[in-house]
């Protein structure tokens, strides 16, 4: 099973995946737990490329597929395949969203790519955590050149994720309230799909 955490900046995704993780774990679940960009080691040298160098949509989606791939060949797929649970702090969703949406490459090109290459791995559930741009951004300190995109980018981030929730698999949660209220709604969410 793959549950996967998306959402614009500062939403809780990291917050919530580490939740789910710890509580399946003390349940006796064997569990998995990565991001994107990063999980494998190869994808973690990814990682700072991508989140601080600039450079255009082609070729950020050409590096995030690349640190896919090498995550589903290395992590997900042996971690599947041994019956555990895979957790994943950003995955398809934010490639549609960042690259195809925000970065003007459109939704159905991007997916297309993703399958030519075989990083298109639909998740059995996925989270879709929602906060007004302006509350998230005081969530955090702008680290990389995301974060420090203006607000137009991040309310267009915001829009596409909702918009793409649209399948059996989402679930959109907001997240203004309490952090452990919110994985309330994780939890109960999980424990149904399992």
């Amino acid at each position: 099973m793959i549950i996967t955490f998306e959402g614009g900046e500062g939403t809780g995704k990291t917050t919530q995946a580490a939740l789910l993780k710890n509580y399946l774990e003390s349940k006796g679940r064997p569990v998995v737990s990565l991001r994107e960009p990063g999980g494998s080691h190869l994808s973690e040298k990814i990682r700072p490329l991508f989140l601080h160098e600039a450079m255009d949509p082609v070729s950020e989606l050409l590096l995030i597929l690349a640190s896919r791939r090498e995550n589903i060949i290395t992590i997900i797929e042996p971690a599947l395949e041994a019956g555990h649970i895979v957790i994943i702090d950003r995955f398809i969703d934010s490639t549609l969203v960042y690259q195809g949406l925000a970065g003007g490459l459109g939704v159905e090109r991007v997916r297309g790519i993703m399958q030519a290459t075989r990083t298109w791995l639909v998740p059995d559930l996925t989270f879709v955590l929602d906060l007004d741009p302006a509350l998230a951004a005081a969530r955090y300190t702008p680290d990389d050149r995301f974060e420090f995109r203006d607000s137009d980018f991040h309310r267009r981030l915001r829009e596409g994720f909702i918009s793409l929730a649209i399948e059996p698999r989402h679930r959109v949660l907001d997240t203004r309230g309490l952090k452990q209220a919110v994985f309330e709604a994780v939890r109960e969410a999980v424990d149904a799909r399992l």
